[in-house]
C-alpha cells in the first residue's frame, strides 16, 4: 500500500551509489524507502571481488536478498552457504548473517527489507 495517490516510477540510473554506512568498499543505492512504501525498503548493493559484508543482524527487519550477479558465500548463523546469481533468500529478523564475494566479478544484490530500515 503506497501512501501516495500516484506512485512514482523510479529509475535506478537516477539514484546515486553511496558507500555502505557500516561496511567499507560496499556500494549501496537506495531505491525505495519508507516514504515510498511504509512496508518495505529496496536497495541495490555491490560487493567487489574479495569484498565482505561483515556479521550483523537486523532486529526488526526481514532481509530478502536476490543475487543479480556473482558468486558469494552467505553465512547464516554459523553455517556457510554458496549463494550465487539467480538465488534468493529471506533472512529472518534477529539472525546474524554475513556475505563474502568469492568470485572474480563484482557481486550485485537486490535487498528488500520488511519493514524498511529506519
Amino acid at each position: 500500500m503506497s501512501t501516495k495517490s500516484h506512485p512514482s516510477i523510479i529509475s535506478s540510473a537516477a539514484r546515486d551509489w553511496t558507500e555502505h554506512p557500516r561496511f567499507r568498499d560496499i556500494g549501496m543505492k537506495a531505491l525505495i524507502g519508507a516514504t515510498d512504501n511504509p512496508l518495505a525498503g529496496v536497495n541495490l548493493v555491490r560487493v567487489p571481488p574479495a569484498g565482505v559484508i561483515g556479521r550483523h543482524l537486523h532486529v526488526k527487519e526481514i532481509e530478502t536478498v536476490y543475487v543479480l550477479a556473482g558468486q558469494t558465500v552467505l553465512t547464516l548463523g554459523n553455517t556457510d552457504h554458496a549463494f550465487n546469481a539467480g538465488e534468493i533468500v529471506a533472512i529472518p529478523a534477529g539472525l546474524e548473517h554475513a556475505l563474502v564475494n568469492t568470485g572474480s566479478e563484482t557481486v550485485e544484490l537486490l535487498c528488500i527489507f520488511t519493514p524498511p530500515l529506519p
